[in-house]
């Protein structure tokens, strides 16, 4: 039966499998401390954040035992490299070989077209990612060892695994605020977070370039997630460097201003951890940062959000229109058809999807009730929505004060933003292709 799955259908069930052996794992006693044991809901909500590595919290970390915190870390992993990934990469080891079906999956998820051989593909992505978590591990523990002594070493592998899976989930309720000044934590964890949303794709592509030793052009994907991500670095280190300058930026030592601006432009990117207190942030920083945690990160990352590719499409699509060119092109080469439409579908998905859940964040909190006293917590729901939606996991606060309700619709949020608006599309229509009939061409007017 699960062979007749298409990929869509199949990592969409494949991700709802898993949140709900974890939701079951975490509502168990031993999951909690005593006396402070999860209910479905709040067990389901923070199941659903760790495996869509968002990162969005509903208990302190305070509230989970070591076994519920090493239930979370799992869920971050399996669901920071993709739940289908993992279980073709261990059929590889107990030496079955991949079906056409298992290549597709792979396809959809790690690279953009054709692999020869994907044994080589898969262990290559779990070596990566040992390795990197592994060394970024080992820094993180260094860098915490003063202060924890031993401890150093668990919550360095802690925050290596949900840092590179761009989960955003932290072992102290203030995230990164108390070790803004640490150098080594600040910088290790803001690296592996730009490895973990670069995506696989981009990364093999730059190390077989170094290999070879020769120059050797980058693919098109590469190109446009690399252009993506510095630009939207540069826009974060302005963006939070003018807008938080009188705000959570005055009074801080020179190094923690540095250190914060670098480190809040690269978590918007969907990790979510924070150096600066966002419940006292401006509101055109948080209206900013949205902005940031929209885009999200690279495809074939660990993250979420549209994809810088999708933006840089829908770039170019707007200048090729404004110079009156037939032609959609990056780095000069001439987009294909399908990639513009794709890029449109996703953005109208998504914002499909994030205005959604803001009216129903707002209708669960509120009601219909109006005036300045509703309108004032609108901004942060908002946030919360569009964090949920980008996997990122940054909040004002308010996400334990939330009701029901509304948890539930960041649970459908954070699962749409990350298996993505289109791939749910798709297994939810469910239909193939059919042949469609030739209808005659009109105009219409736009815009």
């Amino acid at each position: 039966m699960l062979r007749r799955l298409d990929p869509a259908r199949m990592l969409v069930l494949s991700f709802a499998l898993v949140i709900a052996a974890g939701s079951w794992a975490l509502r168990q006693p031993w999951a909690a401390v005593e006396g402070r044991q999860l209910r479905w809901i709040e067990a389901a909500f923070t199941a659903t954040s760790a495996v869509c590595v968002t990162g969005l919290v509903v208990r302190p970390p305070a509230d989970h035992t070591v076994a519920g915190q090493v239930v979370i870390v799992t869920l971050i992993q399996i669901g920071g490299i993709g739940i289908i990934t993992f279980g073709l990469f261990f059929s590889l080891l107990l030496g079955s070989r991949l079906s056409l079906f298992g290549r597709n999956v792979v396809m959809s998820s790690l690279a953009q077209g054709p692999w020869e051989d994907f044994g080589p593909l898969l262990r290559t992505v779990m070596q990566a990612t040992l390795a990197i978590e592994g060394m970024g591990a080992v820094l993180l523990a260094v860098g915490w060892w003063g202060e924890k002594g031993w401890l150093a070493v668990p919550w360095g592998a802690f925050h290596a695994v949900s840092a590179f899976c761009n989960a955003g989930f932290g072992l102290d309720a203030a995230s990164l605020i108390p070790w803004r000044g640490n150098s080594i934590v600040v910088v290790t964890v803001g690296i592996l977070v730009l490895f973990g949303g670069l995506g696989f794709l981009p990364m093999t592509d730059i190390l077989e370039r170094w290999r070879r030793g020769r120059r050797r052009p980058l693919t098109l994907h590469t190109r446009v997630a690399l252009a993506g991500t510095a630009g939207l670095l540069v826009a974060g280190w302005i963006g939070y460097a003018v807008l938080e300058a009188g705000t959570t930026l005055e009074g801080l030592p020179l190094k923690e201003q540095v250190l914060a601006v670098w480190f809040q432009s690269i978590t918007p990117r969907t990790a979510g951890f924070a150096t600066l207190d966002f419940g006292l942030m401006a509101p055109a920083t948080l209206a900013f940062t949205m902005v940031l945690m929209f885009i999200g990160a690279s495809p074939g990352s660990t993250g979420g959000g549209v994809k810088t590719t999708t933006a840089g499409v829908l770039v170019a699509v707007i200048i090729a229109r404004l110079r009156s060119r037939r032609q959609v092109s990056l780095f000069g080469r001439r987009l294909g058809e399908s990639a513009v439409s794709a890029a449109v579908v996703v953005l109208v998905l998504a914002l499909v999807t994030v205005v959604g859940g803001m009216i129903l964040v707002t209708s669960f909190e509120h009601g219909a009730r109006g005036g300045s006293q509703v309108a004032g917590p609108f901004l942060a729901e908002a946030f919360d929505v569009v964090s949920a939606f980008g996997t990122v996991g940054l909040s004002t606060g308010i996400t334990p004060r939330l009701t029901d309700g509304s948890w539930l619709t960041l649970i459908l949020t954070m699962f749409a933003g990350r298996v993505g608006p289109l791939t749910l599309g798709l297994a939810l229509a469910g239909r193939g292709p059919r042949v469609e009939p030739q209808l005659a061409e009109e105009n219409l007017m736009v815009g």
